[in-house]
């Protein structure tokens, strides 16, 4: 990935936090994806009253990308709101890494995850080394 992709990416993940569903949530979570063929497809997360049908930003950005005909995803770039201390990031939680790994088997392409947290501090690691025991193997 090169240097401006990946500026843009945690640019786009930083914007998505203005549009979560609904507008008054307190706690936002958005990511972006880089495509193989160089589109960015961002967005935050959709609440649920119910909290099991919520959307979490990664799904929202996979299902924008795959919605645009794009499921060869390179690159994630993920953010929150969440007040962190330095040095601490949130990962994508194991529903996620889940979808993220299933995306990662259907097109063989490793996956660089951008972590960024409230300090703009960044944070990358590849997908295979977040996820221990994905199914299927």
């Amino acid at each position: 990935m090169k240097k401006i992709e990946r500026e843009k990416l945690i640019h786009e993940a930083k914007k998505a936090l203005a549009n979560p569903y609904p507008k008054d949530n307190p706690m936002v979570y958005s990511a972006a994806v880089l495509t193989k063929k160089g589109n960015i497809y961002s967005a935050a997360q959709y609440f649920s009253d119910t909290f099991s049908l919520t959307l979490h930003g990664e799904q929202c950005a996979l299902v924008h990308a795959a919605a645009h005909g794009e499921g060869e995803i390179v690159a994630m770039a993920i953010t929150s709101t969440e007040k962190l201390k330095k040095g601490e990031f949130t990962y994508p939680c194991h529903m996620c890494k889940q979808l993220l790994w299933e995306s990662y088997r259907r097109s063989k392409i490793p996956m660089t995850i951008i972590l960024v947290n409230n300090h703009d501090e960044i944070k990358e690691v590849f997908l295979s080394e977040m996820i221990s025991y994905p199914w299927p193997m």
